[in-house]
């Protein structure tokens, strides 16, 4: 009896621990999510907002729940889905439910957790889903496997889907979560996933522009090769988004123009009274934005054609239309 006991209460212990030891997780609620990054929290509600609604600080964490703080309420996240999302909106422990609870992710390697979603339609249903990181995905399956159930890809990029290869598959993942999820069987595109939800405030921009590698600008003209991924996302009505080393920046242009850098055609995205991104005709891109980056970056690997169609836009006096 007492070596059942034992068991049993090491069984619950280990079922425990991947929840106390999550440094990372995304929460959702119709209209909205939390995504965590160790005592960093933000929300998200996409229809209201193209950047973050609001940010929190962790103060304390139980068995249940993750209580956040910020200066306007104190919020309570459940650990579980069966549990709601409370606020004390006067942080005197008057403690109401705000939100039913959606799902939880836990394996969320991007602090910015952009993730889609799927169900299988195929004799036993699974829930999964991939994590995006510039241009390489990750699948998870949680019921199925404990952490990376394959790696893909980015290898295009359509106006509807994004196209991934991995060394086994080729598959499609929508923008818009009304589409299916597709893979290529034989010759053919062939419906694989239902697609249940996506969080991903890039995913509807108007250009995503994807770079391998940067360096560091250390002046006299001399670089130092970062090694690090970049993106660079905008849309048509002023907003921008710039995701560099883990992290992703939802910003707002004030200005968009045809202009040289260099010698070279450029565009030039000009962001609050100092901030600057040039996105050059030779393939480089040129990032000073101090309040995010503390020096200069150059990143290779722009898509000249997609520039070209923007250059034509802003010329022809049509980008805003």
């Amino acid at each position: 009896m007492k070596q059942r006991m034992i068991l049993a209460f090491a069984l619950i212990v280990a079922g425990l621990l991947p929840l106390l030891a999550q440094t990372t997780a995304l929460v959702s609620y119709e209209g909205g999510y939390f995504v965590k990054n160790d005592n960093d929290w933000v929300e998200y509600r996409p229809a209201d907002r193209a950047g973050k609604w609001a940010s929190y600080e962790q103060y304390k964490e139980t068995d249940e729940f993750f209580y956040l703080k910020n200066k306007k309420c104190r919020i309570a996240i459940p650990k579980l889905k069966k549990n709601k999302i409370f606020v004390d909106r006067e942080k005197n422990g008057k403690w109401e439910i705000v939100y039913n609870t959606l799902d939880i992710y836990w394996h969320c390697p991007e602090p910015d957790g952009l993730f889609y979603c799927y169900r299988d339609g195929s004799g036993v249903e699974y829930d999964g889903y991939f994590v995006r990181d510039n241009d390489r995905w990750l699948e998870y399956r949680p019921g199925m496997k404990r952490g990376v159930w394959a790696e893909f890809n980015q290898v295009n990029e359509e106006e509807d889907f994004f196209i991934l290869q991995s060394t086994n598959d080729k598959i499609s993942i929508p923008k818009d979560p009304k589409n299916n999820i597709y893979i290529v069987r034989g010759s053919n595109w062939s419906p694989c996933y239902r697609t249940t939800a996506i969080y991903d405030r890039s995913a509807k921009y108007d250009y995503n522009f994807y770079m391998k590698k940067s360096h560091l600008i250390k002046g006299n003209g001399k670089t130092r090769e970062e090694g690090k991924s970049a993106r660079i996302s905008f849309d048509r009505k002023g907003n921008i988004q710039l995701a560099y080393n883990k992290k992703h920046h939802d910003l707002t242009y004030d200005n968009i123009q045809v202009t040289t850098y260099d010698g070279v055609k450029a565009v030039e995205i000009t962001i609050g009274k100092k901030d600057k991104v040039w996105l050059l005709s030779s393939n480089k891109c040129i990032i000073m934005c101090k309040s995010i980056l503390p020096k200069m970056y150059v990143i290779d690997g722009i898509d000249s054609k997609k520039l070209k169609e923007i250059i034509s836009l802003i010329e022809n006096e049509d980008f805003y239309n």
